[in-house]
Order: structure tokens, then sequence, then C-alpha cells
């Protein structure tokens, strides 16, 4: 998922559904130096619990439209 794609979804759009975790607050984060899994994990609690919003290739929620991998791929390294 491209960066263009990501940001048509809103920062309001819940991301991480057991911790609550918005689209906004992970490219927040990510912004303020949480490139990597784990500090994303870190900063907003987002995958910490269930873990499907980790990764598309792990998702059994077929609901999600994006995950922290494809984000932190967008964001971080600038896609």
């Amino acid at each position: 998922m491209t960066k263009v794609e990501i940001e048509k979804l809103g920062d309001d759009y819940e991301v991480c559904y057991c911790m609550g975790t918005t689209l906004g607050e992970i490219i927040e984060a990510i912004k303020s130096g949480a490139t990597t899994m784990e500090a994303l994990k870190d900063r907003t609690e987002a995958g910490t619990l269930c873990g499907l919003c980790e990764s598309c290739d792990i998702d059994e929620d077929e609901d999600r439209e994006v995950h922290l991998d494809e984000i932190i791929a967008a964001y971080a390294q600038g896609s």
C-alpha cells in the first residue's frame, strides 16, 4: 500500500483494534522516530496483544485495510 493510499484512510482509521490505536497516532509515532516495529509497539502499544495488525502476511481479518509493516514502509522509508 502506498503512502497516498494510506492517507486516504484518514487519521481516525483504527489500525489496531485491540488497543484502539489510530492511523494518526501511528504516523505521528513514526515521524517522531519510531521507525521499527519494536519502537512503534513501544510508543503506541499497537500490535502488542493479538498481533494481527502487524503484517498482512499473518492477517486473518479480511476487514483490515492496512498493517503496521505497510505503514512503516511507507512513512519510515519514504515510499
